[in-house]
Parts: structure tokens; sequence; C-alpha cells
């Protein structure tokens, strides 16, 4: 079998070369994408840094038996906005379904300029924030339905802001008179947080893999298959984005958005905001495994509600939002089972109900996204892909979906370095399954295959792929 290596996580490739010798030993590793031997393969294994594929889909297409760690697309999971839609086709065409019970009430949104924030809001689809906003003006601040904007095309936390009224909304978009020098552009590399002036770190390059152990940054240019279009996903410049001194976000530039309601009520772990991770993997066509192993990550600060006019630092529990050593001294990622993650505050079986909730929302999502946007998320036999789910739990212990991530970033340190090894070992053992390359009759290998539980298999109910090459060029 021939192997080519380069995950976005440069400290996890030797133990993906370690985990793969222990199914098929006489494994050929390649370091570079150039040294593969040309014409039929036999047989190839490829796990890359998502946004740097491109011309290995060639190599997957001369493989009798291949796999590579991405599909042609998955942006109907992956980009807030699709993923919007997702859920909307999925409630018209199945209304019994309990997925909408599970996702806040999202808003696709095209906006520009801050001048024109009217028409955008009754241009959406939804009129459901139009009149939420105009009903909150009547309102006390503590009284109001909040929202949350987030670019449908970006991570990490940028350009995220918190709103109640069409003022605020409006104040947080960049203004049409704005005109710059090139002495000024280069003065606004960097970008005010929100209400409460922290900074939030987007005076990094975009085009960072990784971003020093931060997550990974990820932006589109808009129409089409962010992987395979123009040549594979590695192919697009990645968009550098200028913020405003001011706080305002390059919206004009940006365009798309979500404006998603924000959950109010939640109980805070410490006194701060916290969400649930979970790692998902779906294999070919379509298997989808949660890892049991889930992670608790915190935010930096204090929980405040927004009433109270709080930094992002103390909304958010995006780790970019933090400096590595911040995170790891305030132990921002903890194991969700232990202890760090009390058991009284919700009262006991609450994780069980936690857990069972995730599993749900997700094999109902994949199973959503493949039977309604199937031009979005290209299931393939010889592809795979581990995402990042990222839910919110409320006082009532109900689990909400936020968003779901490609290419994680891992941590190489403490918990969170350990949980990604375990984690990477298990999605080898599905790789190597898939592929008919496992070895058989060893139990610490079944260990390892149980760390998984499979939520959905619809390889029986999808009708067979029509896509039977991908074209890189």
């Amino acid at each position: 079998m021939h192997v080519f290596i380069n995950g976005a996580c440069p400290w996890l490739n030797p133990h993906l070369r370690k985990f793969i010798l222990d199914h098929v030993p006489d494994a050929i590793f390649y370091n570079s994408f150039e040294d593969f031997p040309d014409g039929p393969l036999e047989e190839s294994f490829q796990y890359l840094d998502g946004w740097e594929i491109g011309g290995n889909f060639a190599i997957l297409n001369n493989s009798q038996n291949g796999l590579i760690n991405a599909y042609p697309s998955s942006d109907a999971l992956a980009r807030k906005d699709y993923l919007a839609r997702v859920v909307d086709f999925w409630r018209a065409k199945r209304p019994e379904s309990k997925l909408p019970d599970h996702v806040p009430l999202t808003v696709r949104l095209s906006l520009d300029y801050a001048e024109y924030v009217d028409e955008s809001l009754t241009a959406a689809d939804d009129l459901s924030l139009l009149y939420s906003l105009e009903q909150n003006e009547s309102r006390e601040p503590k009284d109001r339905e909040w929202w949350i904007l987030k670019p449908a095309l970006i991570d990490c936390g940028a350009g995220i802001r918190i709103f109640s009224t069409v003022e605020e909304l409006a104040s947080n978009l960049e203004l049409a008179e704005y005109e710059y020098t090139d002495d000024e552009e280069e003065e606004d590399g960097k970008e005010e947080g929100g209400e409460g002036g922290e900074k939030e770190k987007n005076d990094v390059s975009l085009s960072l893999p990784g971003l020093s152990g931060l997550d990974l940054l990820v932006t589109g240019l808009g129409l089409g298959d962010k992987k395979v279009q123009g040549g594979g996903k590695g192919d697009h410049k990645r968009v550098q984005y200028v913020f405003k001194k001011d706080g305002r976000i390059p919206s004009a530039q940006m365009r798309e958005f979500v404006a998603q309601q924000y959950i109010v009520r939640i109980p805070p772990v410490e006194g701060k905001k916290w969400h649930v991770r979970a790692y998902v993997l779906a294999m070919g066509r379509l298997k989808v495994y949660v890892f049991r192993e889930l992670l608790a990550l915190l935010a930096c600060e204090d929980y405040q509600p927004p009433w109270e006019n709080p930094s992002l630092r103390s909304s958010l529990t995006n780790t970019a939002l933090q400096d590595e050593d911040e995170f790891v001294s305030n132990e921002s990622m903890r194991d969700f089972w232990s202890d760090a993650v009390p058991e009284k505050l919700l009262g006991d079986g609450w994780k069980k109900s936690v857990w069972e909730q995730i599993c749900k929302v997700t094999a109902e999502l994949f199973k959503a996204a493949a039977h309604t946007m199937a031009d979005k998320f290209n299931t393939v036999d010889k592809s795979f892909e581990l995402f990042a789910a990222d839910f919110m739990v409320d006082v009532e212990g109900r689990v909400w979906l936020l968003e779901v991530n490609e290419t994680p970033a891992f941590y190489n340190h403490d918990k969170a370095g350990e949980l990604a090894l375990r984690l990477m070992e298990s999605v080898v053992f599905a790789a190597m399954e898939h592929m008919g390359k496992t070895r058989s009759g060893d139990e610490k290998l079944e260990a390892v295959k149980n760390r998984f539980v499979q939520v959905l298999d619809e390889t029986k109910s999808l009708p067979k792929s029509q896509i039977t090459e991908i074209n890189c060029s």
C-alpha cells in the first residue's frame, strides 16, 4: 500500500504512520507527493491538510483500492449558511424530525454596508430576525431576544458579534463612506473586539495551517465546491480580510453571514461559558461515527449575559481567542466525562443525556445533508472525513448544535494531546477497516475500534454515486 501523510497538525504525522504500520507492516511511505509512482496503483492511502488537497485526488482516481481524508465537497456541513439550509430543507422534507429542535433559529443574511442593513434584513428568506429586532426596540435589554452574527465562511471566532437591535447590527458593519489609503489599510491589520473592546486574533495570516496550535482559519471564495473547483481545495487563494480599528467587520468583503438566536441561559463551569466538542467521522457513502471521548471548551473570562456588554472573550468559547499558554493555564480544554465538568452541574445523569442527544442529532444532521444537499456533500466510497461538531448545553440540559468544523486542530499538550492520539488511532483503524486492511483477532485493536460509536449507516439508502472520477484540473 502506497501512503502519503501530510496532515494539518505536523506533530501527529509520525503517530499516523505508526498506526498504519500496526495494520499494514509493508506499507510504503512517501515524503513528497511528487514521489508517488505514475500510473495505476493497487492500493493508496492519503491523510492530508484539508486545505492542501488538489492533485492528490488524481492518485485516488488511479488507485484500485484507495482512500483519502476529504470528500470532494462537505460545504453542506462546514459552511454555516449551507448548514442552516440543510436544516430548513430537512424540516420541510421530514416535519416530524427533531433536528430543528436542537439547532438555534438561524437566518441567512447577505450583508454589505451598514447603511443598507434594512434592505438586507427585508431581503432575507426568513423575516423572523427583522421582526425580533423591531420588537426588541421597546423592550428592556434583559428582556430581549439576543442574536449572534457569524460570517458563513470563517472559523476561529473572527467577525462574530452579538446584537439585539437593527442599530446594534449596523454598528458592527463597515460603512460605505470608508476609503482607505495604503498606509491606513496597513494600520488596520488588527481587529478590535466586540462590545468589550477586546482584540480578536485577526492580525495573523490566514495561510498558516494549524495557526501555531490554534484552530485552522478557513475562508472561501464563495460559490462552488471548495476542494475541487479550479484545481483543488489547496489551489484557492485564501482571502485576507482587513478589520476596522473601530470594531467594524469587513462585511462588504465577507458578504455571506448567518444570524443565530443567542443561547443566554447556560450553566457556567467555574463561572465560565463552555461548549462540548464532539469528533465525528464520516466514512465512504455513508457511515457516521461519534468518538466516545468529548471535550469541554471554556471561555477565558467569566460569563456575563449580553445585556451587561461583556467582551467577546466572555461570550465565545473558541480557543482561538486565547493564547496557547492562556488556555493551558486556565484549563480551557477539559475532559467532558471527568470531574472537571461537575456531575452536579445539571443533576444526576445529565452527561449521559447530553451524549445520547449528540449522537441522535449528529446522525440526523449527516443524513439530512446527504439526502437534501448531495451537491454540497459529495459522499464517495474512496473518501472519508473527520469533523469537529460543537454543541451548547442550556440550563435544561438540551443540546444545541452550533457549527461543524472541517480540518479541526489538535493540541499537543496534556489531556487534549492524549485524546488526539487515541482519536487518530481509531480513525486509522476505521479507515483500514474500510479498505479491508485491518489486522483481526487483536484485542487491543478491538478496543481501539470501540472508541467510536456508529450512529448512521446510509450505504443502502443512498442511491449509487454518479461520481466516478474527481477532476482536479
